[in-house]
């Protein structure tokens, strides 16, 4: 599947630590032109291989906030811990206030306390005390 290639790429580039500048350019173009089509952990992956990559796009990471905005509820609670920790890594991405708040959230309202490992938390708790971003109350109640 399309998608899913777009993401692998970016995945991969990010973990190997090295890229081709084009063609992340050219990844980031594709994928805002079928945002829709990600599922939630290929948008991660794909926003994560980014980050990792300290790589902005800005329109790129806009795009994907709209999405993640709508659609939190949606997002398991490590797809969005790995979000919130790939908008607080990425250079330029620090004022996403709303987008980590929103994220906090719907982290809280799907976490399964059950089967979710820990690191989800670290990552998530990592993020807003990285961007200075303070849940709202009635969340870390």
């Amino acid at each position: 599947d399309y998608v899913r290639c777009l993401s692998t790429l970016a995945w991969a580039y990010g973990r190997l630590q090295d890229f081709d500048p084009g063609l992340m350019k050219l990844i980031a173009s594709l994928a805002i032109q079928h945002l829709r089509a990600f599922k939630s952990f290929e948008l991660i992956n794909l926003l994560w291989g980014f980050a990792k990559l300290q790589l902005s796009q800005p329109q790129l990471f806009q795009a994907a906030q709209g999405h993640i905005l709508a659609n939190a509820a949606a997002f398991s609670a490590r797809c969005l811990s790995m979000a919130a920790w790939s908008y607080a890594t990425t250079p330029g991405q620090h004022g996403n206030v709303r987008l980590l708040q929103r994220i906090a959230e719907a982290f809280v309202q799907n976490i399964d306390t059950t089967h979710e490992k820990p690191v989800s938390l670290a990552k998530l708790s990592w993020a807003l005390a990285t961007t200075g971003v303070h849940p709202k109350q009635d969340v870390v109640r």
